[in-house]
């Protein structure tokens, strides 16, 4: 096979110095102004110099305020998954990481506002300068030199090493609570990891029918930690014994309260692109994390500026971005859905007649649950992707999908009993829909309860505690005239397909299908190497996969992101990498005049 070569390299990026004039805040340099000397008949007088703000760039200094909904469950990948280590991916870096010069502060290639986007070209070197995949099953990193860890007890600012790096990985494919080990046994067990000290080089090996989960978890997934502290401490999911490379040291936490960090003066890492180009970062002196569980709280904090921007739905955003003109904001869709799994698989089962799955399409007013569930505020066509930047070539837009495929999505009740009778059903039937006891769900159910009836289907809604839902929604155990409501994956992981093929808890229809393992073939050829030819064999499935309708999905509600004007360089890129929130912030800056004038405070 051709030798294929991926160098992931920052990507230098000039911004026209009229917008740079216009967005950047004040830098921290300040100029001279030449002494004018004004002479007399009889003296001469001196005038005093003026200290004058350059406001071309970015500035050093500042707290940044952000808010979680949550607790932080633990600071140890090997103990919580990656996504909820929110700590850190401030604290601590991955192999690779997304590539800020290709987002909205770059050249616009990415908004970097979803956490499932996982794009081999839009990453770039992290703790591995390059990558290499020489071939099929086969990565080669090639470890960066001068990254040192934080200067504290026992690591003392030393600098990475090789080892540190296969620990790291080796670690979370045997620790017991380790993502990849539970989640992917399989790839866990048949990974095989070598490394070249002298020559900085770490391999990772693994069998062809594991390559999609290598690739998406492998390089920009698992955080890097040094031996000697792990192995002094057992772990290091004590917030207190926090290590890492990245741009900021955790210093405090309090639990459902808040956690301190502060900049890190010895990273390695420069502004890739801006006015910024070649500064060192971070530019923040620290990073509050402001845990706020009350939605009216959290938009409370919002609306004074006690945090400096967050994530909303769109209704809950839309009253303070009216009354604060001046907030910024950016709209989007979530990049996973919820939907109505079914099991497709038992003959005894309903849902395996196609027809029958089809009546449920069109016994459902998609558009009436988007103008009266959501205000008009939502997007209807989001599985089994959503529309992004990102992955726009591997999706296909309700209005581009054939007639009979588009039809799915327009209410017809008749047209709905015609089918179920031809099916063998023309009195309907009754079944149920296993989901969480939370408001949310079972208004939301309500609305499709209503619906069915219209056709005779009687529809039951069985709400569960979270724990038990969580847990069949795990196992995948529901009987055939029974419904299950879930989430799928998120976009990041479309190449594997794993919301409607395998065994995994995202398909929930237990979809079996040969036209998808043909397309899932093909598309394993491509991973990590070509990534516009999966996105061109997945915008080709995708009409099949639609008119087959395995799931009922639910329409995704529009969301903001909003911040204030004093947070500069960012334009909702919440998540640069793989759930990477909220990395972002090594490459903000605060516009700390503008932010006294507007808070009263620095």
């Amino acid at each position: 096979m051709t030798i294929k070569k991926i160098t992931l390299l920052l990507i230098s990026c000039l911004m026209v110095l009229s917008l740079v004039l216009a967005s950047c805040g004040p830098a921290a340099e300040e100029e001279e102004e030449e002494e004018e000397v004004i002479i007399g008949e009889e003296e001469e007088e001196e005038e005093e110099e003026e200290e004058v703000v350059d406001t071309s760039g970015p500035q050093y200094g500042g707290v940044s305020a952000i808010v979680l909904t949550a607790d932080i469950l633990g600071f140890d990948e090997a103990f919580i998954p990656h996504t909820y280590v929110y700590t850190m991916h401030l604290t601590n870096e991955e192999l690779l990481e997304g590539d800020w010069a290709k987002g909205p502060a770059g050249t616009g290639e990415a908004d970097y506002i979803l956490g499932g986007i996982n794009s081999m070209d839009l990453k770039t070197g992290g703790l591995a300068d390059t990558l290499e995949i020489p071939e099929l099953g086969t990565m080669i990193f090639h470890i960066r030199e001068g990254v040192h860890w934080h200067d504290k007890p026992p690591v003392n600012g030393r600098e990475l090493t090789v080892d540190d790096v296969v620990f790291s990985l080796e670690r979370m494919t045997t620790s017991p609570r380790a993502y990849i080990k539970t989640a992917y046994p399989t790839l866990a067990a048949t990974t095989e990891i070598t490394y070249d000290d002298s020559a900085r080089i770490v391999t990772i090996k693994v069998p062809i029918d594991q390559w999609a989960n290598s690739v998406t978890l492998y390089p920009d997934y698992v955080e890097i930690v040094p031996r000697d502290a792990v192995e002094e401490f057992g772990h290091i999911n004590d917030w207190r014994n926090s290590y890492g490379t990245g741009p900021f040291i955790l210093t405090d936490y309090v639990s459902n309260a808040s956690a301190t960090l502060v900049r890190n003066p010895n990273y390695w890492k420069k502004d890739p692109c801006g006015p910024g180009m070649g500064n060192q970062l971070p530019y923040l002196d620290g990073i509050k994390m402001l845990i706020i569980t009350d939605l009216s709280t959290r938009l409370a904090a919002m609306r004074t500026g006690k945090i400096e921007g967050a994530g909303f739905e769109y209704e809950d955003a839309w009253p303070i971005i009216e009354a604060n003109p001046e907030i910024e904001y950016i709209t989007y869709i979530h990049d996973s859905c919820y939907s109505m799994g079914m099991r497709t698989d038992d003959p005894e089962s309903p849902f395996s007649d196609i027809r029958v799955r089809q009546a449920l399409m069109l016994a459902t007013d998609f558009d009436q649950i988007v103008d009266d569930f959501y205000g008009g505020k939502a997007e209807k066509l989001v599985w089994p992707i959503s529309p992004t930047k990102e992955y726009a070539n591997a999706y296909i837009s309700l209005e581009e999908l054939p007639a009979n495929v588009r039809r799915l999505y327009e209410y017809d009740p008749v047209e709905a009993k015609q089918l179920l009778t031809a099916a063998g059903y023309p009195t309907g039937f009754s079944t149920s829909i296993i989901c969480y006891n939370t408001p949310t769900q079972i208004d939301y159910l309500s609305q499709i309860q209503a619906m069915w009836a219209e056709v005779d289907i009687e529809l039951e809604i069985d709400a569960k505690d979270y724990a038990v839902w969580r847990g069949r929604m795990g196992t995948r155990t529901f009987g055939p005239t029974e419904l299950f409501y879930a989430w799928d994956s998120g976009i990041g992981t479309f190449m594997k397909m794993i919301n409607y093929r395998g065994s995994s808890q995202y398909n929930q229809s237990y979809v079996d299908d040969p036209v998808v393992e043909d397309a899932w073939t093909e598309m394993q050829m491509y991973v990590g190497i070509d990534e516009a030819k999966m996105m061109e064999i997945n915008a080709e499935l995708m009409p099949y996969l639609l008119e087959q309708a395995y799931v009922i999905p639910k329409p995704n509600p529009l969301l903001v992101v909003m911040w204030w004007p004093w947070v500069k360089n960012f334009n909702g890129a919440f998540n640069v990498g793989y759930y990477n929130w909220p990395s972002y912030l090594k490459y903000v800056w605060h516009d700390l005049t503008l932010k006294e004038q507007m808070t009263g405070r620095r």
